[in-house]
């Protein structure tokens, strides 16, 4: 039967097309055997530093062999390199891992054949830095205090109040209260004075002033006034130690830091109290440095004479009359001298004070005392 011409021809081509094959594979077995059912070795993972690449992968010594180098209980298998870690440095906070990478053999090998040691635990090059020797105290070195609460006030609490008057008529009072905390060298003083309602509507005045005696080393000094159409808020903080003193005016914003001369600088409060717990003779002058007004001041006090003085109610006290010679204008926004009688006994209990201001000559007296042992 005859076949036709496209059916011969598609004969004839598988028929060369199988002889190709065989002689192809009689070809590639003189070669060896291709099992192509092998499975695939994966990447080797090989660590570099970055931080010193010269000696990430350092050479073998000398007459050391790469088996060697391999942890004990391991045993390097024919066909790979080992690739060491590098030494220990204080600037690497751990070791590199030993990785060992198979290099092509006659034979695959299996999986398993790459292996990674486990990382070599590193001491720790942790530096801690040394610390302060009153860090590691769990209690501070506290400077001991240069001044003593008693120096200011020796009855526990101590309020004063006064009545005010000018030209005869009352017109306001005053309160001055401290209070003493002896275990912390503390002293707490606030003066405040007020005029009565009748008289505010003319002439407000509305005056607080609150010092502070920290730990027997700072004295902070906050002043608060209203005055007619006057207002001030301001305050300064004396460091003792440091001799130095920080004023502050918080409604205009200004700031000044002054050095101190000496370290027993006070303000005009504190530095009255002081005032009373020495001892005082006609004649004989004492002098106070204070800070008042944004500037240091050293003042004088003169003590002029003995004199009875009678206190509303009628009861009458021996008091010494004593004259700071004040240079600034301090508190009460005074205009003239201020005189201060205390009474002539070991309290030297302020029981009258006349200052002048601007309307006139005022005047307080001792309505009322009250003291705390």
């Amino acid at each position: 039967m005859d076949l036709p011409v496209t059916s011969y021809r598609f004969a004839v081509f598988v028929v060369l097309s199988g002889l190709v094959h065989v002689a192809g594979l009689c070809v590639l077995t003189s070669g060896g055997i291709l099992d192509l059912g092998a499975p695939v070795l994966p990447m080797a993972a090989v660590s570099i530093s970055l931080r010193d690449p010269e000696t990430s992968v350092p050479s073998l010594p000398e007459g050391q062999s790469s088996r060697e180098s391999v942890g004990a209980g391991e045993q390097e298998r024919p066909g790979e390199r080992s690739v060491v870690a590098a030494p220990e440095r204080a600037d690497q906070p751990t070791a590199l891992p030993v990785v060992r990478e198979a290099t092509p053999a006659t034979e695959p090998l299996p999986p398993e054949a790459v292996a990674v040691a486990a990382p070599v635990p590193a001491a720790s090059t942790e530096v801690v830095a040394e610390a302060d020797p009153a860090a590691r105290s769990p209690h501070p070195e506290v400077m001991p205090p240069l001044r003593k609460a008693d120096e200011f006030l020796a009855a526990g609490r101590e309020k004063l109040s006064y009545r005010i008057s000018m030209f005869g008529i009352p017109v306001g009072e005053a309160m001055i209260e401290a209070v003493r905390e002896r275990e912390r060298e503390e002293v707490t003083i606030t003066t405040r004075v007020r005029s009565y309602p009748v008289i505010s509507a003319v002439y407000p005045v509305d005056d607080v002033i609150e010092t502070r005696l920290v730990a027997g080393n700072y004295l902070i000094t906050r002043i608060r006034q209203r005055e007619g159409t006057f207002t001030g808020d301001s305050g300064f903080t004396l460091m003792m130690r440091e001799k130095k003193a920080f004023w502050a005016d918080r409604l205009r914003n200004r700031y000044a830091t002054h050095s101190l001369p000496r370290e027993d600088v006070t303000d005009i409060v504190s530095g009255f109290y002081f005032l009373r717990n020495k001892r005082l003779e006609v004649g004989q002058p004492v002098v106070l440095h204070l800070f008042d007004s944004n500037e240091y001041a050293p003042t004088t006090v003169e003590v002029l004479r003995r004199e009875g003085v009678t206190l509303p109610g009628g009861r009458t006290v021996d008091t010494l009359v004593v004259h700071p010679l004040l240079k600034t204008a301090g508190i009460f926004r005074r205009t003239g001298d201020m005189m201060i009688w205390v009474t002539d006994d070991a309290y030297k209990v302020p029981v009258r004070m006349e200052t002048a201001i601007s309307l006139g000559r005022v005047r307080a007296e001792l309505v009322a005392a009250e003291s705390e042992q």
